[in-house]
């Protein structure tokens, strides 16, 4: 841990102490119980305590100062709730009644003294950065700016904001020929359209100043594992430059590279008896796809013939694996990962230069070196190391 974390989590550490401190402080002066209230600090320092089924089923909000001194009272809303990242509002909720008989909530914006900013009118509402809000109103979306206007209409199925771009990217759903399918418009902080994306997917997995898009005709849920082998991937630059064209099963980008996978006819395989299968929740194999790289200006520099190039901690060196087995594998509650096994392991640099042939049945990587060999113990210790390879990095 570095002194900034570790100064970081004394940081924390304090403040959740105050915090509990104010609360234990709160109930003893008011006589309350823990689990008789929601409540939280503000950014302020003060505590806000929702408690339920005050009187007549109704919710007593409250604003207490840190020395336990109640400075507001009142059962006017449903519920009020912090925000992220302002100091001088709240937010709180309203019930209303629904046609079917049921209640539902509406979100608004309090001031510091709980005085109505922007009355209940929506579903949600979330403040996403120190300008801008979310709102949603019957599953659409739109944003607000600070003086609560609407910048952003509420017509899209999904917003999120990229922080690094300062950009907000909107999913409009469409109905083309009777399949569904999406528009993607870029907006600027102001609301001004920047442009529009006409992808089946749009997303940021693989970098904040990158776009990573899927030119598949359908819609697709905007969270992708960017494991899951979509097809058609791509990637644009911040400037909706094509970078990489979206012809590409897999793709993963570095400091300098981006590797690229093509499953051409690869031939799906699912031997659950097989070694790597053990104590998996989903594994299978592909045979017959190939490895190639490209730079951030989207030239090719290693060709697709090979069946596996890993990273090293070195930016323009690559392990390769031309003739090995690539396998997905995903335990229970993990996130899946391709793996390969078989074949044979060496280097390139990349230039698509052999560093070291790839004769070795296995490899192991240190913090500044990779070590490559060919006998091994059960517990993965190297057997063969006087014939063993070490390459500093």
């Amino acid at each position: 841990m570095t002194s900034e974390e570790l100064k970081g989590f004394e940081e924390r550490q304090a403040e959740m102490q105050q915090t509990r401190d104010l609360f234990y402080l709160i109930c003893s002066r008011l006589n309350l119980k823990y689990g008789e209230f929601f409540g939280f600090r503000d950014t302020r320092g003060f505590a806000v305590l929702n408690i339920y089924n005050d009187q007549g089923n109704k919710t007593r909000a409250l604003k207490v100062s840190q020395t336990a001194e109640v400075l507001i009272d009142t059962h006017k809303y449903h519920s009020v709730y912090q925000s992220n990242t302002k100091r001088n509002i709240l937010f709180f909720s309203e019930l209303r009644d629904r046609p079917d008989g049921y209640n539902t909530t509406r979100k608004g914006v309090l001031d510091e003294n709980f005085e109505v900013l922007l009355p209940a009118q929506y579903d949600s509402l979330l403040d996403i950065n120190d300008d801008s809000f979310l709102a949603t109103i019957d599953d659409y979306a739109g944003i607000l700016n600070s003086r609560f206007e609407i910048i952003i209409p509420l017509k899209f199925r999904e917003i999120e904001y990229n922080k690094t771009l300062k950009i907000f990217k909107a999913r409009e759903q469409i109905n083309k020929e009777e399949e569904e399918s999406s528009i993607y418009r870029i907006f600027d902080q102001n609301g001004m359209l920047l442009n529009t994306l006409e992808y089946g997917l749009v997303n940021f997995a693989n970098s904040p100043s990158f776009y990573t898009v899927y030119d598949i005709g359908s819609f697709c849920s905007d969270y992708v594992d960017p494991t899951f082998m979509i097809g058609r991937q791509g990637l644009l630059d911040q400037n909706f430059k094509t970078i990489i064209p979206p012809l590409y099963d897999l793709i993963f980008k570095g400091e300098k590279f981006i590797l690229a996978y093509e499953e051409r006819n690869a031939e799906v395989g699912r031997d659950y008896e097989a070694k790597e299968a053990e104590g998996s929740e989903c594994y299978y194999t592909l045979d017959g796809g190939k490895w190639g790289a490209f730079d951030h200006d989207g030239s090719l520099i290693i060709p697709f013939e090979y069946s596996w190039i890993g990273q090293t901690l070195k930016d323009d060196l690559f392990l390769i694996n031309p003739s090995g087995l690539m396998y997905y594998y995903q335990g229970e509650q993990e996130d899946g990962a391709w793996y390969v096994k078989d074949g044979l392991w060496g280097l390139i640099n990349s230039k698509n230069e052999i560093m070291v042939e790839p004769i070795y049945r296995h490899y192991q990587l240190y913090d500044s070196k990779i070590i490559f060999f060919n006998r091994q113990s059960a517990d993965y210790r190297i057997l063969d190391t006087e014939d063993a390879l070490t390459i500093h990095l």
